[in-house]
């Protein structure tokens, strides 16, 4: 909670300001040890965190150069208020400076550095429990390093599925592009040539001839209004939970599944050897990478085991009991738990599956080319046997 109080300091002079606290009597605890005489002392209605939670979330590149820049000012021996103040004068993103002047006035007004950053609502659970840990332990600047190099990655693994979308999207978009041209001009030219009446056409050139009349203007217009509206309806609805729902499926699929469960096992990994590097708890820091997996199967898989471990069993025998996981992952983390060093072994299993993700996506990619190749040659070989065909029999056809 936030309690805004006046105060009187020894020499009698007032002093108003903010202050975090469970409850008022620890504000109050907290203000005399300050010894200062509370003159009044007030609960803060959180509003203004309300609507900040509504602003939209800034870019992962804003967030990775404040992290960064954040690191090497505090390293550099420079205060975090003073600090702020730096990255706040050189950010380019007016929604970020706006952002980090909030942080800068709440840490003025006496918040604790995580709360500041939770407050604004631009920041994510993880980001906030990892600066928790580092204020804690009295390391802020590990926190903000751990915080960067995690959204480094986050940035580097989005930008890679992108690059590799990249062609199979034009390839796709082109074939499609080039058969809608192919039925929407040239077909009903060519068959305009033998009238209206299409009874005695080959039956070739009749699917031909009802997709091209499909593919009317009106008809295209009702095909654009309703992605139009889709999309609108995804904007007005959780598109979140959607697209979530419709990733769970894939993990069914064969080539999918192991693709997916790379990817995820990938990012989990990755989360808890930035949870262990900034000291947060391994029961903790499992909780918490297990909310950064998006499928509903692999996340449901490793839930249980939170609660297991905390019952007191052997983290690699609860680990060996999930079987949607490689037998590799217990074994990795059964020699770090062994070891003591779970922290390096899971930076490990992260570059293991990042690795078996990236070779997988190149097997799925080197496959979308010929196939998107061999049905575009299909279908553009379906219409040019049935313009052949149609004209062969050209003689037939009562025009």
């Amino acid at each position: 909670m936030d309690f805004k109080y006046r105060c009187l300091d020894p020499a009698g002079r007032v002093i108003a300001g903010n202050i975090t606290a469970v409850g008022s009597s620890e504000a109050l605890s907290l203000l005399k040890q300050r010894d200062l005489t509370v003159v009044e002392i007030n609960e803060v209605v959180a509003r203004a965190v309300k609507k900040r939670g509504l602003r939209k979330k800034v870019k992962d590149e804003d967030l990775y150069n404040v992290f960064r820049e954040m690191s090497i000012l505090l390293k550099s021996g420079i205060k975090i208020d003073r600090a702020l103040e730096i990255v706040v004068n050189s950010s380019s993103s007016m929604q970020m400076r706006d952002t980090l002047s909030t942080i800068l006035k709440d840490i003025k007004a006496g918040k604790t550095i995580a709360r500041a950053f939770s407050d604004t609502g631009q920041f994510n659970l993880l980001t906030v429990t990892m600066i928790h840990a580092g204020e804690s332990v009295g390391d802020v600047r590990s926190a903000f390093e751990n915080i960067a190099e995690y959204q480094r990655f986050q940035i580097q693994f989005k930008g890679e599925i992108k690059n590799a979308l990249a062609y199979p999207s034009f390839l796709i978009g082109a074939s499609m592009l080039v058969i809608f041209v192919i039925f929407k001009f040239i077909i009903p030219r060519f068959f305009s040539i033998f009238g209206k009446n299409d009874a005695t056409l080959p039956v070739t050139a009749k699917i031909l001839y009802s997709i091209g009349n499909f593919l009317s203007i009106t008809n295209v217009y009702f095909i654009l209004l309703a992605v139009a509206l889709v999309f609108v309806m995804l904007k007005v609805t959780n598109t979140r939970n959607v697209l979530s729902k419709a990733y769970s499926y894939l993990i069914y699929l064969p080539l999918f599944g192991s693709l997916i469960l790379s990817l995820e096992l990938s990012r989990f990994s990755y989360s808890m050897y930035s949870m262990l590097n900034s000291g947060i708890a391994f029961i903790d820091a499992l909780r918490l990478s297990t909310g950064v997996i998006m499928d509903k199967k692999v996340r449901e898989s490793i839930e249980p085991a939170i609660d297991q471990i905390k019952e007191g069993k052997g983290i690699a025998d609860v680990f060996s009991h999930i079987h949607i996981l490689p037998e590799i992952v217990a074994n990795m983390i059964r020699v770090g738990e062994e070891s003591g060093n779970l922290r390096d072994i899971f930076l490990e299993v992260h570059r293991i599956f990042d690795e078996r993700f990236r070779n997988t996506t190149k097997r799925v990619l080197a496959l979308v080319e010929p196939v998107v190749i061999t049905i575009t040659g299909i279908i553009v070989g379906f219409i040019v046997i049935s313009l052949i065909l149609t004209v062969m029999s050209a003689s037939d056809i009562k025009l």
